[in-house]
C-alpha cells in the first residue's frame, strides 16, 4: 500500500507542476481529476469493502505425513478489492499458536487437530490508497489423522467370558436351551413334547444365545507428539480389528475436557471418534483404567515398540 500511495503522490505532484508551468485550462482539469481519484475510488469500492470476507483455504482432512498448504482467500459479490492478512494456526492438543508461513508448508509429521484463523486482515479500495480492517472472517478446522500402527499383543475378543444367556431373537438353532411354559403366539415347532406329556403342560424349548461383556478401548490423551501418534495409531488399528470381527465397542478417553466416551459400531463411527479426539485438549494427568467394567479391555499405551 505504501508503494501505491507514493505513486499517487508523485502523480499528484506532476499534475500540480504541469498546471503551474502551463496555466492552461486542460492542466487544471487534469489536476482536479487526479485529486479526486482517491475519493472516487473509495466511493466505488465501498460496497465491495462492506461485502468482503476473508477465510483460510486448504484441505480439511489430511493423512499424517501428507504434504499440504494453506492460503488466505477473499470472497466478495463484486469485483475483488485488494486485501492482505495472515493465517494463524492453533493446535487443539496444546493450545500453542503460530503464524503460518507459506514457504514452510503445513506441519503434518504428527497427528492432531488445528484451528486455522485469519489474523490482521485488511481490505483496500480499488486503487489501494485506503485500508480498512476486515471484520468478516472465517476459521477452518484442519485434521491430520493418524496412521494405523499394528498391535501385536491383542487377545482374541471372541474368547471373553460369557456374562449371561438371553433368548435368541427369532428362535432357530442353538446349542443351549431353556424350558418354559408355552405362551400364546409361540411356535409349536419348539414344543418339548416328551416333557410336556410328562408334566401335563405345554413346555417350550427356547433357544438361548450368550451375552458377553462389553468391549472397551481406553486411552489417555497426553504425552509427546510421538506418543500421541502411537496411541491414536494403535486405536485406529484396534478399532478396525474389532470391526472386522463384527464387534461393537466403546472408546473412553481422558482429555482436557474430562472423560470422552463414544460407542462405535461402524468404520464411520470409528473415524468420527478419532476426529473428536484430535480436536480435544490434552489431559492434565494420567487416568487409571484398572477395574474397568468390560468383558474385553485394551488400553492404548504410547511407549515405543521394543523391536
Amino acid at each position: 500500500m505504501a508503494g501505491r500511495r507514493l505513486e499517487y503522490l508523485l502523480l499528484l505532484i506532476a499534475a500540480a507542476v504541469y498546471y503551474v508551468a502551463s496555466g492552461e485550462w486542460i492542466s487544471w482539469i487534469l489536476l482536479l481529476t487526479v485529486a479526486g481519484l482517491p475519493w472516487l475510488s473509495l466511493l466505488l469500492s465501498l460496497p465491495a469493502i462492506l461485502g468482503f470476507q476473508a477465510a483460510p483455504a486448504g484441505a480439511e482432512v489430511l493423512e499424517q505425513g501428507e504434504e499440504a498448504e494453506v492460503w488466505l482467500l477473499g470472497s466478495c459479490p463484486l469485483p475483488m478489492p485488494p486485501f492482505r492478512g495472515h493465517v494463524r494456526v492453533t493446535s487443539c492438543f496444546t493450545g500453542k499458536s503460530w503464524r503460518y508461513e507459506q514457504d514452510k508448508g503445513f506441519p503434518t509429521e504428527h497427528c492432531g487437530g488445528y484451528r486455522v484463523t485469519v489474523e490482521k486482515a485488511r481490505v483496500c479500495d480499488y486503487l489501494g490508497l485506503f485500508s480498512f480492517r476486515a471484520h468478516r472472517t472465517k476459521e477452518q478446522l484442519l485434521l491430520v489423522r493418524p496412521k494405523a500402527q499394528p498391535v501385536t499383543d491383542l487377545v482374541d475378543p471372541q474368547r471373553m467370558e460369557i456374562n449371561s444367556w438371553v433368548p435368541k431373537p427369532g428362535g432357530g438353532f442353538s446349542e443351549n436351551h431353556e424350558h418354559r411354559l408355552y405362551r400364546p403366539g409361540d411356535s409349536l415347532n419348539q414344543l418339548h413334547w416328551k416333557l410336556s406329556a410328562k408334566v401335563g403342560e405345554l413346555i417350550l424349548r427356547e433357544p438361548m444365545e450368550p451375552v458377553q461383556g462389553a468391549v472397551l478401548l481406553t486411552v489417555n490423551l497426553r504425552g509427546t507428539p510421538q506418543e500421541l501418534d502411537r496411541k491414536l495409531g494403535r486405536l485406529v488399528y484396534t478399532g478396525n480389528y474389532l470391526l472386522e470381527r463384527e464387534l461393537n465397542f466403546e472408546i473412553r478417553a481422558a482429555t482436557g475436557l474430562g472423560l470422552q466416551a463414544d460407542y462405535v459400531d461402524s468404520r464411520e463411527g470409528l473415524i468420527g471418534a478419532i476426529d473428536a479426539l484430535l480436536c480435544a485438549p490434552l489431559a492434565p494427568q494420567e487416568e487409571s483404567w484398572a477395574g474397568a467394567d468390560a468383558g474385553w479391555h485394551y488400553h492404548m499405551g504410547g511407549e515405543a515398540d521394543d523391536s
